[in-house]
C-alpha cells in the first residue's frame, strides 16, 4: 500500500468538502424534522377533530333519543289518561276492575317516570305561565293561586311538554 502525500491545501479542500456535506446533511435533517413536526401537528389536530366529532355525535344521539322519547311519551299520555278515566268509572261500579286498572296505571306511570316524566303539581300553587295555562280566571281573596285543575300538566326531563289547564283566583 502506497502512501500518497497530501498537501495542506488539498487537506483543507477535502475538509471543506466534508464540512459542506455535513452542512447539507444537517440542512436536510432540519427540513425532515420540520416536515415530521408538521405531520405530527396534523395528526394531533386530526385526532382532536375526530374526538370532537365523536363527542358531537354522542351528544346528537342523546338529543335525538330525548326527542324521540318525548314524542312517544306525549302519545302515551292519552293512554294514561284513558286508564285514569276508566278507573274513575270503575270505582263506582266494579271494585275488582278498579284495582286491576290501578295496578296497570301505577306500573304504566312508574315506567314513564323512569324515562323522566313528571306530573306538574298545580292546585294550591302560585300560577306560573310556564307551567300553567289559565282557562278560567275569577276574583277572590288570593293573588294568582291555582284553585282547580281541568287537565293535568306534565314535564319531561325538566321541560314542560304539556302545561296544566287550570282555574286561577286573582285578588279583586
Amino acid at each position: 500500500m502506497t502512501k500518497k502525500n497530501i498537501t495542506k491545501k488539498e487537506l483543507e479542500s477535502m475538509l471543506e468538502e466534508e464540512k459542506r456535506k455535513v452542512e447539507d446533511l444537517e440542512k436536510k435533517l432540519k427540513e425532515e424534522n420540520e416536515k415530521n413536526k408538521s405531520y405530527w401537528d396534523r395528526i394531533l389536530r386530526m385526532q382532536a377533530d375526530f374526538e370532537n366529532y365523536q363527542k358531537n355525535m354522542e351528544k346528537n344521539m342523546k338529543e335525538y333519543e330525548k326527542l324521540l322519547n318525548e314524542r312517544i311519551i306525549k302519545d302515551l299520555l292519552e293512554d294514561l289518561e284513558n286508564i285514569e278515566r276508566a278507573m274513575n268509572d270503575a270505582i263506582k261500579k266494579d271494585k275488582a276492575l278498579y284495582e286491576s286498572l290501578k295496578i296497570i296505571h301505577d306500573h304504566f306511570l312508574s315506567t314513564m317516570q323512569k324515562y323522566g316524566l313528571e306530573i306538574i303539581d298545580s292546585v294550591g300553587k302560585k300560577f306560573d305561565p310556564y307551567l300553567h295555562e289559565a282557562i278560567v280566571v275569577e276574583d277572590g281573596d288570593k293573588e294568582n293561586i291555582v284553585v282547580e285543575e281541568f287537565a293535568r300538566g306534565y314535564m319531561l326531563n325538566g321541560k314542560v311538554i304539556r302545561p296544566s289547564r287550570v282555574k286561577v283566583v286573582r285578588k279583586r
